[in-house]
């Protein structure tokens, strides 16, 4: 089975209870890694390895909490395992035909980083994927291509760990959009993240501690609306070359979906 760590704010043992039901049911044993909390947390360590503001505007406490959370791990991952490990966010749901497919990870290809194992967004959501690798009649991988947010359940390698903490330029986005966005992620290329489909896992929890510590958008805000701009520059800068991989690559557009 592949190792297992959920992420987990001290204070939540709510999510921690409920998530430990959640894995035990599923007979996954996991080690509880505790996350960086974004109200007792000096602002000096959130942000470490972070600027201030970036492509979509200037992060708040919160989202600067979690990437410091994922940091962490990756610190860890990167001394301390040999293996590929899956990281969860609390609020997870894993699918049981997931748990089979952990059970035997031989499909990971050795010299990959990261798989993003979920998906996220609404039922109208799509992504741009290149065919990897079939796992069996159900599964298959891909290389991300497009933005597909969200970091409530992926596989990371050593290797893949190692890359994210040694990386000299400080980071400007979210965790999840630093891992899984190519329109503003300057380490994704690099990263070459891979999606498995369908997905095994979603983020079930519609109320994140995020989202209260985010800087309120107003109308009436100049700053407001010019990141609006330049958030808007960053979601179609890439948009003639992903049109040039759907024409003359494999590459296609797909749903997530998850297999229950």
């Amino acid at each position: 089975m592949l190792k297992c760590y959920v992420i987990n704010l001290k204070r939540r043992k709510d999510r921690f209870r409920k998530i430990s039901s959640h894995l035990h049911s599923l007979g996954i044993k996991f080690t509880r890694f505790e996350a960086v909390d974004a109200q007792t947390t000096p602002l000096s360590i959130l942000m470490k390895n972070m600027n201030r503001f970036g492509p979509l505007g200037e992060l708040g406490i919160g989202d600067r909490a979690c990437f410091q959370s994922h940091y962490k791990l990756w610190e860890k991952i990167s001394v301390s395992d040999t293996l590929p490990v899956l990281i969860l966010e609390d609020d997870v749901r894993l699918t049981k035909p997931g748990v089979k497919l952990l059970k035997n990870f031989s499909w990971i290809p050795k010299d990959i980083n990261i798989i993003k194992c979920e998906r996220f967004g609404n039922n109208r959501h799509r992504i741009l994927v290149r065919p990897i690798k079939k796992i069996d009649e159900f599964y298959s991988i891909s290389l991300l291509l497009s933005k597909h947010s969200g970091t409530g359940g992926y596989i990371i390698t050593p290797k893949g760990a190692k890359l994210l903490i040694n990386q000299k330029k400080k980071v400007s986005v979210s965790v999840d959009h630093y891992l899984f966005n190519p329109n503003n992620s300057f380490i994704f290329n690099q990263l070459k993240p891979l999606q498995l489909i369908p997905v095994i896992c979603e983020q079930m929890d519609s109320y994140s501690d995020i989202h209260p510590l985010r800087y309120k958008f107003s109308f009436f805000s100049i700053n407001d609306l010019l990141r609006e701009v330049i958030r808007g520059f960053y979601e179609i800068r890439l948009l003639p070359k992903q049109l040039f991989q759907l024409v003359f690559t494999n590459a296609k557009v797909i749903k997530p979906k998850i297999l229950d």
